[in-house]
Order: C-alpha cells, then structure tokens, then sequence
C-alpha cells in the first residue's frame, strides 16, 4: 500500500508538470502561474514528497507483532501512533494538492469548477421549470457551497473576489462567441 501511495503522488506530480507545460503553451496572462511560483511549487511537491517517503519508510512501533498478541496499553499507543502518522500524512498530500492547484493555474481550476457545476446548474432549471420548490432549495444550496469552497480556494492562491469575478466574465464571453 506504502508503494501504491508514493505511486499515486508520483503520478500526480507528472500530471502536473505535464498541465503547466500545456498552460505555459497556451495564451493568456491570468491562468498561467509565473515561473517562479511554478518553481517554488515543485520544490515544495519535492519536499513534501521526501517528507512522504521517508514517514512510509519509519517502521510502526509494533514491529512483527499481532496485534491481538498486544497488551490494552500497547494497543492503545499503536493506533496514537497511526492517527498520528495518518494526520502528518493528510496534511502532507493537501499541501501537494495545493501546489498541484498552483502549476494548474488560475484559469485552469476556474474552467474546471465551470465544468463540474454545468449539471448542477442544469438540475436547478429543470427542478425550477418543475416547481419543485424543495429540490431547487436543495440544489442551490449545493451550489453555493460549492462556489464558496472555490472562492475560498481562488482566496488562499491569492486571488481576490474581483480578479476571480472578471475571470469567470471572460470565460463566459468565451463560451458564448
């Protein structure tokens, strides 16, 4: 499993430097994240992934042994320690994911949440054309929450509400030429 994860990561760290290539390639300022924030996010995705590899390396403190073999105590200890490890590990891959998120850019992330919240929109018409009042409720409220998770996201990369409102304009003014 230790090496499935490192493999999943690595798999994603080529993705992304494949999706910055592609980025860099194409025209347009705002979506494309500067050379040095594309530099500084793989050397932390390299960093994270040494952090990674190394915590998947460290033996658990049971070391060979049966865990029903264990005394109360001991059990106790071992599963601290593997929450413990879990959480440093979580932690690890949202950083990644955050830097994944930095070499994609702006407009690429922006295009992406368009496209995951194209159905949603579509539900909500026909919810509304249907008077289902309740289900329209329902799925605006998915709707929102979903915009704010990426405004809150669009925030922590830096970008301000303004800048991400006249991204999401231009987008639409694409899509409808």
């Amino acid at each position: 499993m230790k090496k499935q994860i490192v493999f999943v990561v690595g798999l994603l760290l080529v993705m992304a430097m494949t999706w910055a290539a592609l980025g860099q390639q194409r025209a347009g300022g705002f979506g494309r994240a500067t050379r040095e924030a594309q530099q500084k996010a793989i050397a932390t995705i390299q960093e994270e992934l040494g952090k990674l590899k190394a915590m998947m390396e460290q033996q658990p403190g049971a070391q060979g042994r049966n865990f029903q073999d264990m005394s109360e105590e001991e059990r106790t200890k071992m599963r601290e320690e593997f929450t413990k490890r879990r959480e440093q590990q979580q932690k690890i891959l949202t950083s990644i994911q955050q830097q994944v998120d930095t070499l994609k850019g702006a407009m690429a992330l922006a295009q992406e949440h368009q496209q995951a919240m194209e159905p949603l929109q579509g539900l909500l018409a026909s919810a509304k054309s249907e008077n289902a009042t309740a289900t329209a409720a329902k799925i605006q409220q998915l709707i929102d929450q979903r915009q704010k998770q990426f405004g809150d996201k669009m925030a922590a990369m830096g970008y301000d509400q303004e800048a991400l409102q006249r991204m999401m304009e231009r987008m639409s003014q694409r899509r409808g030429q």
